[in-house]
């Protein structure tokens, strides 16, 4: 496997930058964000944890690394290729974990309701248990680390450093996708058990005091430019991914968005100053299900980066076609491996060669300063 790196300006004497690693694991997730300050020194963010299988490529990506010590461990949401690598990542005991964040269906839906859900051998069915059993297993391996995982919502803080911010869902919006989600079992009882859920508990404003989006200010420059592109205005999206975190990092004016399987909804939620982004990730593995027309044309990063297994679908062909005609490089882990992003000064790593673009139907321009590492993960 190749590395990649995006190299901005920077320079003194001192590391004082960003940088950004998405793991090539085929169609999982699993990001290291770490900052270097000349105080506080290096500060690392991990953002899912890939299949199980993928575990033990992570811990030695994490050793060789020297990011081992992590300010935050999040899971973006639990389908197995996001969480169960991270299971294992969390229990450990070479890894050190200050902050946990995952999402608790069991505290949205009553035990009954959820037994009558997860029961059966339909497919909406084991959906629910895999979400079932992977929220126990994530939160039982935090607790085994004396970790107390918050449920990551908009308006929250992850980290100072780096200053990352959850932007979506609300608590509301995360409810509402469970309900769509839990609908899709063929069990009459389980709507009417949902909602006596929520009344046992109260209004969504009593038990979370939490910062909506803003409402959206802000014009698109873009607007428009993908009206004749095969990408989808209203794509759909699987019910469980709308209720994927979405966090932005803010770094010396740049903006980083990292988006798991958010949906086109979820995504249109984000606060209207993201837009003209640095680096993003496009969401679901490049799939056509969630990065609607609109969102693109917001969002047109400079950098767009996908992890991927390299099929017909992920990524997909209309999604990197899109992206290139908004003037974004597009990288995907299944091109070119492991890919690094970093801003500023950050430690070197050595044997890096340039990278390969993904190519589309209009013309692109390959970037000279993204290279790919020949180091194994």
């Amino acid at each position: 496997m190749v590395s990649v790196e995006v190299s901005l300006p920077g320079g003194g004497e001192m590391y004082d930058g960003i940088e950004i690693d998405m793991l090539s694991l085929g169609d999982a997730d699993c990001i290291v964000v770490t900052q270097y300050h000349a105080n506080m020194g290096a500060q690392s963010v991990l953002i899912d944890g890939g299949k199980e299988s993928d575990a033990p490529a992570i811990l030695d990506f994490l050793r060789r690394m020297n990011k081992t010590n992590l300010w935050a461990a999040i899971c973006s949401h639990l389908h197995n290729d996001h969480a169960r690598g991270l299971i294992k990542i969390v229990e450990h005991p070479s890894i050190t974990i200050q902050t946990g964040w995952m999402h608790d269906v069991r505290t949205h839906v009553l035990p009954d309701a959820l037994r009558r859900a997860s029961s059966g051998y339909s497919q909406e069915a084991e959906g629910v248990r895999q979400v079932l059993d992977n929220t126990r297993d994530l939160a039982s391996a935090f607790a085994s680390r004396g970790v107390t995982p918050t449920e990551p919502f908009a308006g929250q803080v992850i980290a100072g450093c780096p200053y990352m911010l959850v932007l979506g869902p609300t608590e509301q919006s995360y409810e509402k996708a469970i309900t769509e989600f839990t609908d899709e079992v063929p069990n009459p009882l389980f709507a009417a058990l949902l909602g006596a859920s929520r009344r046992q508990q109260g209004p969504i404003s009593q038990r979370l005091s939490l910062l909506p989006p803003p409402t959206n200010p802000y014009a698109v420059p873009l607007a428009g430019t993908l009206k004749n592109m095969a990408i989808e205005q209203r794509p759909t999206t699987q019910p469980f991914n709308k209720t994927s975190t979405i966090l932005g990092v803010n770094y010396l004016s740049q903006k980083l968005l990292f988006t798991a399987d958010a949906g086109s909804n979820a995504l249109d939620s984000v606060p209207a100053d993201w837009q003209h982004l640095d680096w993003m990730q496009v969401p679901h593995h490049g799939s056509d299900g969630n990065l609607s027309k609109s969102n693109a044309e917001r969002f047109c990063p400079k950098f767009a980066n996908i992890s991927a297994c390299g099929d017909d679908s992920h990524p997909s062909r209309a999604i990197v076609n899109a992206l290139i005609k908004l003037g974004s490089r597009v990288f995907s882990t299944h091109k070119s491996g492991n890919l690094w992003f970093k801003i500023g000064d950050v430690p070197p790593r050595t044997g890096y060669i340039e990278a390969i673009p993904l190519l589309g139907s209009v013309e692109t321009v390959v970037n000279l300063n993204y290279l790919s590492s020949l180091n194994k993960l």
